[in-house]
């Protein structure tokens, strides 16, 4: 691989990610209803030759450094790739969300705020109407994702693996039939415990038995009552500035806020990264409740990840980062909220109340939730049952609860993003374990702790988990790791 071709795949790659970054940014907040993906990627064509993709295969990183750099440009390069094959589909997925708007009474609702319109509407026949129409718009959009998966399979093939799965393994370090067995084995040992919380609360909150509910109860216990009320209206801005004054970090880069809410706006918060250590932004539409903070938190974690960038660092460095590793902060900002001395002081709970053990019975779900998703999205690569059912027998193992089966391939996006995020939670666990005995229970008021954090960040694309696991000496991952933090509320 000749110096060349590093320098085309550097300066054109910036545009291309900057660009990418801005169509999705547009779509997502309800600016723009149809992207431009595939004029864009158009006009990137010889960056994105299977050539120039191959041509890093024969690359001999002389350090540890330059090796993760060939490693992340390869995984930016193959996700590209497989996009341009057939943009269209995308472009067409992302107008269907944005735009598919439905009346239901005297309201209109979008498609992306239908599931939480849930939470909001009490007559029968509105929420079964919101329901139905989430389903022909489903419809619509599981055969583009059929169309999309079959894609993937083939054009993985011609870059020369197996599969997308094993082309996905080789370029995020994962080894998907270990993620798969780890998440079997969490839900087996927390079968009980959740069992018997969501059937307690269930009958206490609802005045419904746990076998004759289905997935739109649970949803409203784990959304509705002390979840949604008890949380004050998400202030974006004000909760950013009292986090970093709380730590005490000094970022560098600045966060932007875009709160208004339109329509064909994704639910919750997003992060977009198109100047990594100049300036990022977090656009939002509050939904209110328990999940604006979660959303906003994770959101909040990814930009402080990207806060730190050298602006004159190389690309694969300043743009570019291993998915799990980047999630693994997300989930360690995001966790606060389950921190009993950080709710005490920013919404005065009771740490000893039902109510924490109902957001941690929450977490507990969304947890297995995502080990079904593992479980599934592992399957789904492997053989060709159908893949509905499929769906539904897991989720209904991993939630106690009757799913829709409709959301078997929306559920699931983007592509394989559960095993980053399973990797991620489990690497969260040990970072955690690692701050509270290095630093302090409230290891997010230690200066010494935040500047550890903030030197990792620093180091840009230059980090891993892998990395991150030998630094900290964590060891082998494991199912008990995300256990332990269930105990002390939970039991």
């Amino acid at each position: 691989m000749c110096i060349n071709t590093i320098k085309l795949i550097r300066e054109e790659g910036k545009k291309l990610y900057q660009s990418l970054n801005e169509e999705l940014y547009l779509n997502h907040a309800g600016l723009k209803n149809k992207t431009a993906l595939t004029q864009t990627l158009k006009s990137f064509r010889d960056l994105l030759e299977p050539e120039v993709f191959q041509s890093l295969l024969d690359a001999k990183p002389n350090t540890e450094e330059k090796s993760n750099g060939i490693k992340l440009i390869r995984a930016f390069l193959a996700e590209t790739i497989l996009i341009s094959k057939s943009p269209q589909i995308e472009d067409s997925i992302l107008d269907i969300e944005a735009s598919s708007i439905f009346a239901v009474g005297k309201s209109k609702i979008s498609f992306r705020k239908s599931k939480s319109a849930l939470l909001t509407k009490s007559k029968k026949e509105e929420t079964e109407n919101i329901e139905n129409k989430r389903e022909s718009v489903l419809a619509k959009l599981n055969q583009l994702y059929l169309r999309q998966y079959a894609y993937r399979q083939k054009d993985s093939h011609d870059l020369g693996y197996r599969s997308y799965l094993n082309l996905y393994e080789l370029l995020e370090n994962h080894n998907s039939v270990d993620l798969a067995e780890k998440a079997k084995e969490l839900i087996r040992d927390t079968e009980y415990i959740s069992r018997d919380l969501l059937s307690w609360f269930m009958s206490k909150r609802m005045d419904i038995k746990l076998n004759n509910a289905g997935y739109k109860e649970m949803f409203y216990l784990l959304n509705s009552f002390e979840l949604t009320e008890a949380f004050a209206k998400l202030n974006p801005h004000s909760l950013a500035k009292a986090i970093l004054k709380e730590t005490g970090i000094l970022l560098p880069a600045e966060i932007k806020f875009d709160t208004q809410i339109r329509k064909g706006h994704i639910s919750g918060s997003i992060s977009h990264l198109s100047n990594p250590g100049v300036e990022m932004l977090i656009s939002t539409n509050l939904q209110g409740g328990i999940l604006d903070y979660e959303s906003f938190l994770e959101s909040f974690g990814e930009s402080l990840c990207y806060g730190f960038t050298d602006r004159d660092d190389h690309f694969e460095y300043a743009y570019l980062r291993e998915r799990s590793f980047v999630m693994t902060f997300s989930i360690l900002l995001k966790n606060l909220i389950f921190e009993p001395t950080w709710l005490k002081k920013h919404f005065r709970f009771d740490a000893e109340s039902d109510f924490l053990k109902l957001i941690y019975l929450r977490r507990l779900i969304q947890l297995r939730i995502l080990c079904a998703k593992v479980i599934f999205e592992v399957a789904l690569y492997q053989r060709q049952d159908d893949k509905s059912e499929m769906y539904r027998e897991i989720m209904e193992i991993a939630t106690h609860c009757k799913p829709n089966k409709y959301e078997y391939l929306y559920d699931i996006q983007p592509h394989l993003s559960s095993l980053d995020s399973f990797k991620a939670n489990m690497s969260e666990t040990k970072l955690r374990a690692f701050l509270l005995e290095n630093y302090d229970e409230q290891w997010w008021r230690e200066q010494e702790a935040n500047d550890f954090l903030c030197k990792i960040w620093e180091t840009g694309g230059r980090m891993s988990v892998s990395n991150l696991s030998d630094k900290c000496g964590f060891g082998n991952y494991s199912s008990n790791n995300l256990l332990q933090t269930f105990e002390e509320v939970l039991g």
